[in-house]
């Protein structure tokens, strides 16, 4: 009843406590105390667990087998306290008094306290003898036990077949018992199964399948904290990470289990330094290393020494060679690669000889692409240049197929940063042959690679829908109360809670069918540009770097620093802002103007200006951005007045898009939201240009409808308000007559429109993240399709933007493609709407 009920059994154990008193019943005394303290144990309050276990034994001092079982009890709960030699004491009491089944019980317990102090052969041991007296007395309840035990045991030693069969043993013979509480802990476990074997999807599905159970308990133990904090870690989810692992140690502190706190400190620690707060990170992993230490945890205190090591200041290579020792002898070795990577990165040559001896196939992927990482370091130490990229190649192979087994897109994006220091290399290396080809060859190998893959879909997830719907619903009534603080609270709440649901429920997204594209050669690329230029930036050491492909001809370009490209663009983009809003004093905003026009000149200066200009002529230009710079109003430039400009996340996804898929259906249709005012004007223009359009306006703009309608159209129009979400990218949207079009509403999509036109603000925008991969709508609609996007990258004035549309739809109309149609209607549009005009952009291939 304890592990089913423990509530229910405390309130029992209590009137049993009583009546034994009332007898004088010592025995019934003890056992009454035993069921009290298992009862705290279970609601995760150990230090009452203990006092009562204590008081059992007391009680039953002329009963010694009484107390050697309440012994054997009280040395879980010294364990999560963190008194684990205290808990030795207590159970090899209990051991010389126990015999037959209670015995064997003893000696799985004493197990448990083995595995918490590293000696794991020896644990193993115990499971299995005792799994074997369980089975002959056929106590299927310590069976299970044993078996889920065992399992998480062999998942830490790596063997994870030998665990999934253990704990599925486990979770059969719970179901048996009903026992609902144990099913979802081991199915946690299953999921840490899977989490050690790198396997991020099924991890999350099984944490989340368990969570379901623990919050239906009100109970989730802080295990369970600590395993997902480690998940999210892997999967470079960092700020939910650094939440959860706040949470755990909180939870774990507040419960006083000792055994636990410094396990999530440590975690804490390595979120900490993974968000670049070395403060936090030192001060967490101190705090661990001593309790480690007091606890005599020697494999986790050399973790936390590394931690506190790394976040103190920066290690001599002797130092960091003898912490990764420290670090492979006690088991840790993605730690001990990454303290060798450290040193290696000194220059310090025992540190790159070290290398050699790190094995590249063996262990989780992730650490399987630094081995391969390691390798070239190795390889280039000494002098093998071709080895080294072969080994850099590899290792992005690796990376490749790993993010392809990601169904969700915001897994492979953040996936991405696991290639980061094996392209960086690979550029390095090309650099110093000062070879343009292979130069745009390893900035294509890791640039925007999420866009090769299949997209995943979520119209087959009908808890999905609904909750889809449901955000539609809440953010409709939010925008209702603009203005009412008190009445939004509540649904503003709701929405969080929708946000949160939705974002963890796609990351467990199935991997879709699809060919995975790799990166298209240099010649490929080449050869679709025809006349055209291309210019892809590369950031190398903090300074920005061009590749000018011209007439079949590559050439490498230095420029400037990029923080100061940066800080030019950030105050380009505000005094842009300013004058679309009209904000401030007629003085201010002739100020803004100037500002702009100076920012414009200065970053075409630094990017398109000198030998580079004179490289690429008047050509029509493809512009790969990187960085800050995908939020750059490109036309806005001088050198790129008139001139058709296609902005494209990589070279491979305009090439892609230039060389055009299946024939689109021939349709065009035209969305406007009831707000803004000018959309419905403006769609209602448009139709007149192409009567046979068809139409959504008002309130027939529903998501639904409007997904059914631009489903393999050739051109789609939406006009309506748009918004990006910094906080959270995947929930950007336009908004229509029910509600919100997020980028999630768009993984429904079976074949994207050819062309897309969404006149709102801010549509263009994207989170930009290692690898230059992009979050937003831009990216959703060009990784599912979609070949050419108009969109903005700010904000956008009505009456600008209707008269700009206008002017770009009359010239697709008359059969000029949409990068030299926007040119052009940019070009014809009146001074005052400069800003609003060079909010858009064309992304993609600029063709249709």
């Amino acid at each position: 009843m304890v592990m089913a009920n423990p509530e229910r059994a405390a309130a029992l154990g209590a009137r049993l406590l009583a009546r034994a008193e009332r007898d004088r019943d010592r025995p019934g005394a003890s056992t009454s105390l035993r069921i009290l303290g298992l009862a705290a144990r279970e609601l995760q309050e150990p230090a009452l667990a203990a006092t009562r276990l204590r008081r059992s034994i007391a009680v039953a001092r002329e009963h010694p087998q009484l107390a050697a079982e309440s012994r054997m009890s009280l040395a879980l709960v010294l364990n999560d306290l963190g008194r684990p030699r205290a808990a030795l004491r207590e159970i090899d009491q209990a051991l010389l008094v126990l015999e037959g089944l209670p015995l064997a019980r003893a000696r799985m317990q004493h197990g448990i306290l083995l595995r918490r102090l590293g000696r794991d052969t020896e644990a193993l041991e115990a499971y299995g003898a005792a799994l074997a007296a369980f089975r002959r007395h056929d106590d299927r309840l310590w069976q299970a036990r044993a078996l889920t035990n065992r399992g998480v045991l062999q998942a830490y030693r790596g063997m994870l077949a030998q665990a999934r069969v253990d704990l599925e043993r486990a979770e059969d013979l719970y179901r048996g018992l009903s026992l609902t509480a144990a099913v979802a802990q081991v199915q946690h476990n299953l999921g840490f199964v899977a989490a050690q074997g790198g396997d991020i999807v099924t991890a999350l599905t099984w944490y989340d399948r368990a969570d379901e159970q623990f919050r239906r308990s009100g109970r989730r133990p802080a295990e369970a904290l600590i395993d997902r904090t480690e998940l999210l870690l892997a999967a470079r989810l960092l700020p939910e990470a650094h939440q959860a692992a706040r949470d755990a140690v909180e939870l774990a502190g507040s419960t006083r289990l000792g055994s636990l706190l410094p396990q999530a400190r440590l975690l804490l620690a390595q979120a900490a330094l993974a968000a670049g707060d070395t403060a936090e990170a030192r001060r967490s992993a101190r705090l661990a290393r001593r309790a480690f230490e007091r606890q005599q945890r020697e494999r986790w205190a050399v973790h936390a020494r590394y931690l506190e090591s790394v976040a103190t200041a920066r290690q001599s290579p002797r130092r960091l060679r003898t912490l990764a020792a420290a670090l492979d002898a006690a088991g840790w070795p993605e730690q001990a690669l990454d303290a060798r990577l450290r040193a290696a990165a000194t220059g310090d040559a025992g540190a790159l000889a070290e290398l050699a001896a790190v094995d590249v196939g063996r262990g989780t992927v992730r650490l399987r692409i630094r081995a391969w990482h390691a390798r070239a370091l190795h390889r280039l130490h000494r002098g093998d240049r071709a080895g080294a990229r072969r080994a850099l190649l590899a290792g992005l192979r690796l990376l490749d197929q790993y993010r392809a087994a990601l169904g969700a897109t915001e897994l492979r994006v953040l996936s991405s940063a696991e290639g980061g220091e094996l392209a960086g290399l690979g550029v390095r290396l090309a650099l110093l042959e000062r070879s343009g080809r292979q130069v745009l060859g390893w900035a294509e190998r890791w640039r925007a690679a999420t866009l090769r893959l299949p997209a995943g879909r979520g119209d087959d997830d009908p808890v999905l829908a609904r909750e889809l719907a449901e955000l539609r619903r809440v953010s409709a009534e939010l925008a209702g109360y603009s203005s009412d603080a008190i009445r939004r609270a509540r649904p503003l709440q709701r929405q969080r809670v929708l946000e949160d649901s939705i974002r963890r429920r796609t990351w467990r997204t199935a991997t879709p069918d699809g060919v995975v594209e790799t990166p298209g050669s240099v010649d490929e690329i080449v050869a679709r540009l025809g006349a055209r230029a291309l210019v892809e930036l590369v950031e190398q050491d903090g300074r920005l770097l061009a590749v000018v492909a011209v007439d079949g001809r590559i050439r490498l370009q230095p420029l400037v620093s990029a923080t100061v490209v940066a800080a030019e663009l950030a105050a380009l983009r505000f005094a842009m802002r300013r004058l679309v809003l009209r904000y401030g004093s007629p003085a201010s905003l002739a100020a803004a103007e100037a500002a702009a026009r100076h920012g414009v000149r200065q970053l075409d200066e630094w990017l398109l200006g000198g030998p580079l200009s004179r490289l690429v002529g008047d050509r029509d230009l493809v512009v790969v951005p990187t960085g800050a710079l995908q939020a750059l109003p490109w036309s806005a430039l001088p050198s790129c007045r008139g001139r058709s400009l296609a902005v494209a996340p990589s070279a491979t996804a305009w090439a892609r898009g230039a060389a055009g898929g299946g024939a689109p259906d021939g349709r065009t249709v035209l969305v406007a939201a009831a707000r803004p005012e000018h959309a419905l004007g403006e769609v209602r223009a448009l139709a007149a240009l192409a009567p046979a359009a068809r139409v959504l306006a008002g309130p027939d703009a529903t998501v639904r409808a409007t997904l059914a309608a631009i489903d393999g159209a050739s051109l789609v129009h939406l006009a309506a308000h748009g918004e990006f979400r910094a906080d959270n990218p995947l929930f950007s949207h336009i908004d229509l007559a029910d509600g919100p079009l997020t980028v999630h509403d768009l993984t429904g999509l079976h074949r994207a429109p050819d062309l897309v036109v969404l006149s709102a603000c801010d549509t263009g925008l994207s989170a930009v993240h290692p690898g230059d991969e992009l979050m937003g709508l831009t990216a959703a609609l060009l990784g599912a399709g979609t070949r050419t996007l108009v969109a903005s990258i700010g904000p956008v004035d009505d009456g600008a933007t209707r008269a700009l549309m206008l002017q770009l739809h009359d010239r697709l109309r008359h059969g000029a493609e949409p990068a030299a149609a926007l040119a052009a209607a940019q070009v014809a549009a009146p001074a005052e709407h400069w800003a609003t005009a060079h909010s858009f952009s064309c992304f993609g291939a600029g063709a249709a």
